[in-house]
C-alpha cells in the first residue's frame, strides 16, 4: 500500500472513532497515536517526491550545432 493510501485510511479512521463513543480516557490517547502516525506518513511524502525529481532534473544533454562549430 503507499502512503497517500495510508493517509486516506487513517483520515477516515479518525472521522469514525469519534462517534463510536470510546471512554474519555481511551479518546484521547487514540487520537494523539492516530495524529502523530498522519504526521509521521506525511512528514515522508516530500522526502520521496524530491528524490524522484531530482533524478529527473539531473540529466544532461549536449547540444551540438554544426553552426557553431566551424
Amino acid at each position: 500500500m503507499s502512503k497517500r493510501q495510508w493517509l486516506s485510511i487513517l483520515g477516515v479512521w479518525v472521522m469514525v472513532f469519534l462517534f463510536l463513543g470510546f471512554p474519555s480516557a481511551w479518546d484521547k490517547p487514540i487520537a494523539l497515536i492516530s495524529g502523530l502516525i498522519i504526521i509521521a506518513i506525511s512528514y515522508n511524502i516530500p522526502q520521496e517526491y524530491k528524490k524522484d525529481s531530482a533524478v529527473q532534473d539531473s540529466t544532461f544533454v549536449e547540444s551540438k550545432n554544426s553552426d557553431l562549430v566551424k
